[in-house]
């Protein structure tokens, strides 16, 4: 018989259509499949059309594989699917041809870029097949990158970046992606949001313990007074429960910014 090879690309999640070679001419006898899948199974369906019993099907592939004539259409296509198929068609009139399509099933990462909170960039391709390449600009010694396969088969990749850089561009090549995917982040601005997030927290902290505090010196003044018949003490000030500078320091990738803030608080004379 005849061999050809082919190499169909499917897509993860959608339907893929494999042919069993061209027409041969003439009534077709037997069409059997032989799918040897990439993590190393395989499975097997067959027809044949017998004079005195009619067409016979045999299968004992997935239920998501229908096959028609010399057709076979995978639905819902899945990475595991990815493989050999292998079809030997016969015919009256022309014989046997045997057929092999290579089937490479691809699936598409989402992508994102964001910002630890330790001020490290974070370049993210999740659920992609195969893996996608992360790289950077400009170019630094201080990227660590994993890969760590999900469930399904596919693939997320993980980019972290360090630099002193104002603005980085992440890019994210993959066979799906027509054009590099590609973002840039200024890291200034965004460390500059980090440190005022920071700020805020912190005085909404000191703050909040100042109010316990003076709160909790109130209650014990005033039971004080309930025991004692001799003058009342003056409560101590706002500025000793609470202090007289608060500085805050936060350190940013882009070198390090001291933020100080004065809050002066006086006994009322």
């Amino acid at each position: 018989g005849i061999t050809d090879v082919t190499v169909v690309v499917g897509r993860k999640g959608n339907s893929t259509v494999l042919q069993c070679g061209g027409d041969p001419g003439g009534n077709i006898t037997g069409v059997i499949w032989k799918i040897h899948h990439i993590n190393n199974s395989s499975c097997l369906s067959s027809y044949a059309d017998f004079a005195n019993r009619g067409p016979q099907i045999y299968s004992n592939c997935s239920t998501r594989m229908t096959f028609t004539n010399i057709t076979l259409t995978i639905q819902n296509t899945q990475i595991s699917d990815g493989g050999n198929y292998t079809c030997e068609m016969s015919s009256q009139i022309e014989g046997t041809f045997i057929t092999t399509t290579i089937l490479q099933v691809l699936a598409q990462p989402s992508v994102s870029l964001d910002i630890n909170t330790d001020g490290s960039l974070e370049c993210r391709a999740s659920g992609g097949f195969p893996s996608a390449e992360i790289s950077w600009i400009p170019h630094s010694d201080d990227i660590n990158i994993t890969k760590i396969k999900d469930l399904n088969d596919t693939w997320t990749v993980i980019s972290t970046y360090k630099s002193d850089g104002d603005n980085v561009t992440c890019l994210v090549s993959h066979p799906t992606f027509v054009n590099v995917w590609n973002q840039s982040i200024a890291l200034s601005d965004k460390t500059r949001n980090w440190i005022w997030i920071l700020v805020g927290f912190a005085i909404l902290l000191i703050t909040a313990l100042c109010i316990v505090y003076w709160n909790q010196k109130k209650i014990r003044t005033c039971s004080k007074k309930s025991l004692n018949t001799s003058p009342p003490q003056q409560v101590e000030g706002f500025a000793e429960v609470c202090g007289k500078l608060l500085v805050v320091k936060v350190k940013s990738q882009a070198g390090l910014q001291i933020i100080s803030m004065c809050y002066i608080f006086y006994k009322p004379n």
